[in-house]
């Protein structure tokens, strides 16, 4: 019964102790191995950025993100991860579209997933 109970309380104690570095991440994007990076806000603003020279809402749930002319994303991995609940972020198109037609921007469309519907969320953006 103790030792179930020490495991239990070392359990939630590292597991506050990552919680307590999570954000910690966001404030720091040197991402020594991705090319480029993006946090995106859900008004479309740059929070920070690597080999990013801007991002902006170009509609309701529409995001574009423009990486440096130095970082080709035709044939990138790229990572996204939502930084709301119920939003799940993908990406729309890797070329200049309608929506956000500067060279090397990314298109990212952000869906309410309740209604599957277009909504504003922030989200993180990895180009590997």
């Amino acid at each position: 019964m103790f030792r179930r109970t020490m495991a239990g309380g070392l359990a939630l104690a590292a597991a506050g102790l990552l919680l307590a570095a999570g954000p910690a991440a966001h404030a720091d994007i040197k991402a020594p191995y991705a090319r480029a990076g993006a946090i995106v806000d859900a008004d479309g603003s740059l929070n920070d950025g690597k080999n990013v020279i801007k991002s902006w809402r170009a509609g309701t749930g529409q995001y574009c993100v423009q990486a440096a002319h130095n970082v080709d994303v035709r044939g990138a991995l790229i990572q996204i991860t939502p930084r709301q609940a119920l939003r799940l972020p993908h990406i729309g198109y890797r070329y200049p579209s309608t929506a956000c037609p500067k060279a090397n921007a990314i298109t990212v469309n952000v869906y309410n997933t309740s209604t599957g519907r277009l909504a504003d969320g922030g989200f993180d953006l990895s180009i590997a």
